[in-house]
């Protein structure tokens, strides 16, 4: 009951949360906080659910069912999501488990320089250094933006997710390597002459992998919040840019936010439960 109730007070205070913008006026060179309006604007999205108008938004001139684009937008950003999380996994196993040793000199110097750049001022960076190699060299290498949905930008965006969650992962399976090298029975397995590959693959792994499933809700609020600024700032289409571009061209819509922010709960939890498969996946293979 707990989580029930957990889930239910998120869901309200999402709900409040979208109807801000709403709800706040400048008056007389004041701030005022219209509660009665904002409590109109959920009422009217909670009964619209159910006569279905809340499941319209307008794009000008002309209505579009929501459902209709939702779709593809939600793929593109799981697409996004999911190919980056399994990319950070892949690095963070490599380097946090394999070459813990040697990865631990340079991460706390990434941390602390990554620490200080927002992720908005890593785009940017980004996207100034691609430009610059382009122009210099003559060569081209990667797009700095999507210039439409068929021709997407795909390895910026990725490598943005990917930086900070990967960093973070490293660092943290690194130090459960640590422990883990320590205990008994590797010392045993050592003692026994195993190869250090073998101790690794099958000792260490297995024993790390239980903090990787544990981090991994840390990792995805990470990418889901670097999310944001990699689809408006790259310009590619998923259910971040389906809320800030709808809103800029055609105006606040309250529903069209309330479901796309619901979405991105939905995409949480798909790539959440497509990780944990994969897991299981290696685990399985590994107790072989």
């Amino acid at each position: 009951m707990t989580a029930l109730y957990r889930h239910v007070l998120s869901l309200f205070l999402l709900l409040i949360l979208a109807a801000l913008p709403l709800s706040l006026f400048n008056k007389d060179e004041k701030v005022s906080f219209d509660i009665a309006g904002m409590a109109a604007v959920i009422k009217e999205f909670l009964m619209g659910l159910f006569s279905g108008d809340a499941w319209y938004y307008s794009q000008g001139g002309r209505t579009r069912l929501i459902l209709n684009d939702l779709v593809s937008y939600f793929l593109s950003s799981y697409l996004y999501l999911i190919v980056s999380a399994i990319i950070v996994i892949a690095i963070s196993i490599f380097l946090g488990i394999f070459l813990w040793k040697k990865s631990n000199r340079w991460i706390n110097a990434s941390i602390g320089f990554l620490g200080m750049v927002p992720d908005f001022l890593l785009v940017l960076m980004l996207q100034i250094a691609v430009v610059y190699v382009n122009k210099n060299l003559g060569v081209k290498t990667f797009k700095v933006a999507s210039s439409s949905i068929d021709d997407p930008a795909i390895f910026l965006p990725i490598l943005t997710l990917i930086i900070i969650p990967a960093i973070y992962l490293v660092r943290s399976l690194s130090e459960a390597t640590s422990e883990i090298t320590a205990e008994d029975y590797i010392l045993l397995a050592k003692s026994k002459g195993l190869s250090k590959k073998y101790i690794y693959f099958f000792h260490v792994t297995t024993n790390v992998l239980p903090f990787l499933k544990a981090d991994l809700h840390k990792v995805l609020s990470i990418m889901i919040g670097n999310l944001f600024i990699v689809e408006y700032l790259y310009n590619t289409r998923g259910l971040t840019s389906l809320i800030f571009l709808h809103s800029i061209k055609f105006g606040y819509q309250y529903n069209l936010v309330i479901i796309c922010l619901l979405s991105l709960f939905i995409l949480y939890l798909f790539c959440y439960h497509s990780l944990r498969l994969l897991l299981a996946a290696a685990e399985r293979r590994l107790a072989k």
